[in-house]
């Protein structure tokens, strides 16, 4: 439970250090130790430490007024006291004062093994309080994969297959279609959902930083280093790191992914030895890397090492039967977050969005609905709210039979989406879309919509 850990054991007396650094040294636990407070302070300032275990009584200063400083500083770090007999209270100001636990002296080494672990499973249950929070909020703030096209049926199948596995995955497509949804989507459903997904875009680090940023680094690695830093694998541990625009990474660092993902370890800039890692790493990339390979600017060896398995998400202007969903999913998104109340995009504006080809893919469809929201001040968006591009689009060769597929294709999921928000309720559906429950049985007749979802 302790491996990989870093503790500093902060005590005068050298036995006692030696004692403690060798007992956590065989749990798998990097220990460093010195003498005093002023030592651990200056260390602390360039070193990332997880657990601190200290001495009550030292001199020059106090272990009280150490506990001070560094719960003031880093009160991320569990402090856990040293006492002897006798100095019970001062133990219990020690607690008032944020520290963990204090452990009386002389004590048997299974007496310290129980109360590290004890502190690792805090550190492990605020950890995965944190990550169910970030998860929330990811759930909140990323869309999830909506459509019934055929293309996108295709992507849903190999989500389900390969999710189980741990083998590398290769997302590639254009910009905005969702390639970071089909990697999350992959996780979530995945055995590593409890763990961490960390994204990276490889295009967003300069060339000079990504090393760092992937493998961490240790002070003194170079001018900057000013302490140790955990990279992105080690923060991906046990869980799923994500690489975008993985064809943006240097050829110079090409060599040492591919062993990171070989070995199942990394060695961080400027460390003399190896730390093992356990990360699922799904890719992806806009550009065709097959291409990269035969140009010589990326490694036939890592590209086929990522291309286990390869999922290919398709353009938005190859999936348009998913459109009239897409729209009414970000109508409900943006009215959320802008305290709008627009019902649907009119019959005019849904034949613009049909027709326009989405070199921005779902993205841009995002964006479009969120300007047209804010535009709009009626019930529904016009042709007006939409950007100009749209609006001088011309119009299709025979509008009235593309219109009224899509009218009919629009209006089907609009009440489709409104049944399922009402839980399959009619009466509740009925009355959101302003229309009698009579009224709704014989739409969703003519639709053909089943009276009981799935």
């Amino acid at each position: 439970m302790l491996q990989n850990k870093k503790i500093l054991v902060i005590d005068d007396e050298a036995e006692l250090r030696t004692s403690v650094k060798k007992l956590l040294h065989k749990e798998g636990a990097q220990v460093l130790a010195v003498t005093n407070g002023q030592e651990a302070l200056d260390l602390l300032a360039h070193s990332a430490i997880d657990i601190i275990l200290c001495d009550l009584v030292m001199p020059q200063m106090s272990g009280m007024e150490l506990l001070r400083k560094v719960k003031k500083q880093y009160p991320e770090i569990d402090v856990v006291m040293l006492t002897a007999h006798g100095s019970i209270e001062a133990a219990v100001e020690a607690m008032r004062e944020k520290a963990y636990d204090f452990i009386t002296k002389p004590f048997k080494k299974i007496t310290l093994l129980k109360t590290m672990e004890k502190v690792v499973e805090k550190q492990l249950l605020e950890q995965e309080n944190r990550f169910l929070r970030s998860q929330l909020e990811a759930n909140e703030r990323h869309r999830i994969l909506i459509g019934n096209s055929h293309g996108l049926r295709q992507v849903l199948n190999w989500i389900d297959r390969v999710a189980p596995i741990n083998s590398t995955v290769l997302i590639t497509g254009e910009s905005g279609t969702g390639k970071e949804l089909v990697a999350r989507e992959i996780h979530r459903k995945s055995p590593r959902r409890v763990k961490r997904f960390v994204a990276i875009s490889c295009a967003a680090i300069p060339e000079n930083l990504i090393e760092s940023e992937l493998f961490g680094h240790v002070r003194g690695a170079f001018t900057g280093a000013i302490r140790d830093k955990d990279g992105l694998f080690k923060m991906a541990h046990e869980g799923t790191l994500f690489l975008d625009e993985i064809g943006n990474i240097p050829v110079s660092l090409q060599i040492k992914l591919l062993r990171a993902l070989e070995e199942k370890e990394i060695m961080p800039v400027g460390a003399v030895s190896p730390i093992p890692v356990d990360v699922r790493i799904i890719a992806a990339s806009n550009r065709d890397l097959s291409a990269e390979v035969e140009a010589g600017h990326f490694r036939e060896d890592l590209f086929y090492r990522l291309n286990v398995v390869g999922i290919n998400m398709p353009p938005l202007r190859e999936r348009k039967d998913d459109i009239p969903m897409l729209i009414n999913f970000f109508i409900d998104k943006h009215n959320k977050k802008l305290g709008k109340s627009v019902k649907k995009a009119n019959s005019e504006a849904l034949q613009l969005l049909l027709q326009y080809d989405w070199k921005g893919n779902v993205r841009e469809l995002d964006n479009i609905i969120e300007r047209a929201i804010i535009l709009c001040d009626d019930l529904e968006i016009a042709p007006g709210h939409l950007p100009v591009i749209l609006r001088d689009l011309r119009p299709p060769a025979m509008p009235s039979l593309i219109l009224k597929d899509a009218l009919r294709k629009y209006e089907r999921e609009h009440i489709l989406q409104i049944l399922r928000q009402s839980n399959n309720d009619k009466s509740a559906a009925a009355k959101t879309l302003g229309v009698s429950q009579s009224s709704l049985y014989r739409k969703m007749s003519e639709l053909d919509i089943p009276t009981v979802l799935q």
